[in-house]
Parts: structure tokens; C-alpha cells; sequence
């Protein structure tokens, strides 16, 4: 693509060899550096392009091989302006734009957020707007790149890094969080142990506190099952309490149940070719919609993409399309075996049962069901049992 755009700046010629000695010329223009590209051979000759300024040197190389040059055709900068050189108010038009566009890079109209997932975006965006990174914003007025980084970390939680990229007209900010680590509570506090989940509780070991529930005790998620208030009993004070951090491993059998809908058929959806665009013009921060299209397609997919205008050298600059697509499709269902079906909803539910389990849990067994809501749709209950670790530190009194 780079080399078609600085080919039409300097300009080229499309020619055409005549005579015996053509082959002749092309080796002798090889070996005498003159650039030669799409080399076509024809009925009565070699079609080639040339570069405007090894166009000047073939002519004693012609006459050396006694070849006709035949000019098919001139393309580049140079020969476009020469055809619109009396067309004034065109020349004007295009060099207003050309500035208009240059001068735009000189603002920050668009502000691209990326790598935000649980911080503030609030917080992020009110310290760009304080530095002036917003739409309007001079980027001769900006803070340097280190002062940027500095003000969006102190001033927003969990951020591990920050930069602030200017590309043209766009501000590009991209965010590392910091990876957040699990709430493990200060060994020094006291806490007390409960249960994670509903189970029954198979083995407890207690390594510090007072048991409440123990082997064979039924739990519901919350229930503490170590207690870290400890009772202390002598004969002078007969009942005295101490506070512990407790600590404890409780396995329990538990189970896990999720259940949802799944179609007994696979719809593949075919475009037809026919489709309609809404676009939207962005211009300097301001957006100008058109009216949206009628779109009397049955069944349609829709796409949204965005075409932004960018200049060698100066990037982008504040000018945009953003297109949306409808494009119409044949939905075709195709009937699945309900063993199939079924297939893909196990692997569903499993995925979902998983994040609610903790670390090391076991399998014992698992049962699978369903029932037909209609001739096109069951319902399947997936119910999952396990042996795992239940016990959670849980500061004292649930604070």
C-alpha cells in the first residue's frame, strides 16, 4: 500500500515496446537501474510502467534497441494537478480542507478509554477532563506524559499503570489494574469460621477456636461452624471469654443445582445480500445523525463499524463515520437429537456450577434431567454433588 502511494507521488507512465529488440530494451533498462514494474507481454510488444524520472532516460535506450515507445497513460500527483490547475475554486476547496484538517490534530477530539474492567470510570474520566484531555482540549496545554500517569494513579483506586497516547486529533488512554487479592483477614483479629454453602459437614479440623457444628451437622451458607469467641472456665471467674483468630478445615458433602432452557434445534442463518446502513457523521466531537432506515427484513444480523480519517504524518483528524449494517439472512433450523442437546446443556451447567465451588473440591456424583416444555424446547436441571472445603474467615461478629 506504501509503495502505491509514494509511486503516485512521484508519478509514473504506463508504456508499450514495439519491435524485435524488446526484450533487448527491458534488460538493458534493468541493468542501467531504471525501475520497471507490471511488465505485461502482448501480441505486438511489452507493456511496462516506469517511474517518471526513468521515463527521461529510456529514450537512448529506444533508439539503441531500434524500439517504438508508445505513452498509454500518465498517473501521479504531478499529472492530477496539471488537469485541475485552471479549476481555481476546486484548488481553493482542496487546500482549505487540507488546512482545515491540518489545524484540527492541533485539538484532542476523541478520548479512547481501554483496560478498564473494575475500577471507577467516573474517577478516570473527571482527572483527563482536569488535565484537559476531553473533547476540545489543546494538546499544546496537556501535562507531560509522566504528570498524566502520575494524576490518573493517584486519583483512582487499583490502577497499576497508566499512559495517556496522543494519535492526532484521539487520545488514547490505556489502563493496567492492579491484580486485587483475595480478603484474607489479619492473623492478629479475631474471626470466626462459617460455611461457604449449604452441606454436611463429613470432617472437622479445628485448629484454633471453639467448634459449634460439628461431624455429621447440617449447615446453611453463613452458619459459623468455628467460633473464635472461646469460653474460659476456672474457679475464681467461672465464665470468661477470650477472642481468637479461628482457624479450620470442614469437609462437607454438597450440592449444587442449576437448571435452564435449550432448543432442540440449530438455526444457521444465511445473508441473502440484501442489506440497508445508517451512518453517522462525527465531526469535531459533534455527532450528526441522519434518519435511520426503514428495515422491513424479517430476520437481519446488525454490525457497527467506524471509519476515521487520518493524514500521513498528522493522524487522526476528528473526522468520523460510525456505519451500522443490516443485513438481511435466511434463518434455516435444523432439528438436534435431544442427546445433543442435552450434550451442550451439561457443559453449560457444569460451567456455571464451577464458579460457585472452591478450591479442591471432588466430584461424587452428578444426575442429569429433563422435561420437554414444547415440541421445541426442554428444560435441564443438572444437579451436581461434591466433597469440599466449606470453611471462610468471617471477622468477628460478621463485620
Amino acid at each position: 500500500m506504501f509503495n502505491k502511494f509514494f509511486q503516485f507521488l512521484r508519478g509514473y507512465v504506463i508504456i508499450r515496446i514495439y519491435g524485435r529488440g524488446a526484450e533487448r530494451f527491458l534488460n538493458i533498462c534493468v541493468r542501467r537501474g531504471i525501475s520497471v514494474w507490471n511488465t505485461l507481454p502482448r501480441e505486438n510488444g511489452i507493456e511496462m510502467t516506469v517511474p517518471v524520472s526513468g521515463f527521461l532516460r529510456i529514450r537512448s535506450v529506444a533508439r539503441k534497441c531500434r524500439v517504438r515507445v508508445e505513452v498509454l497513460d500518465k498517473r501521479g500527483l504531478i499529472y492530477t494537478a496539471r488537469s485541475y490547475r485552471k479549476r481555481y475554486v476546486f484548488l481553493a476547496s482542496v487546500m482549505a480542507a487540507i488546512i482545515l484538517c491540518a489545524l484540527s490534530t492541533r485539538f484532542i477530539w476523541l478520548v479512547e478509554i481501554n483496560g478498564v474492567e473494575n475500577s471507577d470510570i467516573n474517577s478516570i474520566v473527571e482527572t483527563l477532563d482536569s488535565m484537559g484531555v476531553k473533547s476540545g482540549g489543546r494538546k499544546s496545554k496537556l501535562p507531560d506524559g509522566m504528570t498524566m500517569k502520575r494524576e490518573i494513579i493517584t486519583n483512582t483506586d487499583n490502577i497499576a499503570w497508566a499512559w495517556v497516547y496522543i494519535e492526532g486529533a484521539k487520545a488514547r488512554v490505556e489502563i493496567y489494574e492492579q491484580i486485587i487479592p483475595p480478603n484474607v483477614i489479619d492473623k492478629s483479629k479475631p474471626c470466626d469460621i462459617v460455611a461457604a454453602c449449604d452441606g454436611v459437614i463429613k470432617k472437622l479440623t479445628v485448629k484454633n477456636g471453639e467448634e459449634v457444628i460439628g461431624e455429621g451437622g447440617a449447615v446453611s451458607a453463613g452458619d459459623v461452624i468455628v467460633s473464635g469467641k472461646v469460653g474460659v472456665y476456672s474457679e475464681e471467674q467461672p465464665e470468661e471469654y477470650i477472642y481468637v483468630h479461628s482457624m479450620a478445615e470442614a469437609e462437607a458433602y454438597t450440592t449444587h443445582t442449576k437448571s435452564g432452557e435449550y432448543k432442540l434445534y440449530y438455526e444457521s442463518r444465511t445473508p441473502t445480500g440484501r442489506k440497508k446502513k445508517h451512518v453517522s457523521l462525527e465531526l469535531f466531537g459533534k455527532a450528526f445523525t441522519l434518519p435511520p432506515p426503514t428495515v422491513n427484513y424479517d430476520d437481519f444480523d446488525e454490525s457497527e463499524r467506524r471509519c476515521e480519517l487520518n493524514i500521513p504524518f498528522f493522524g487522526y483528524t476528528g473526522i468520523a463515520l460510525d456505519i451500522t449494517e443490516y443485513d438481511e439472512v435466511t434463518v434455516n433450523r435444523e432439528p438436534l437429537p435431544v442427546d445433543t442437546a442435552l450434550e451442550f446443556a451439561q457443559n453449560d451447567l457444569e460451567a456455571k456450577i464451577s464458579k460457585e465451588l472452591t478450591p479442591m473440591s471432588r466430584l461424587t456424583d452428578e444426575k442429569l434431567e429433563y422435561e420437554k416444555t414444547d415440541d421445541e424446547t426442554i428444560n435441564v436441571t443438572l444437579e451436581m454433588n461434591f466433597i469440599q472445603n466449606i470453611a471462610t474467615e468471617q471477622p468477628l461478629g460478621g463485620e
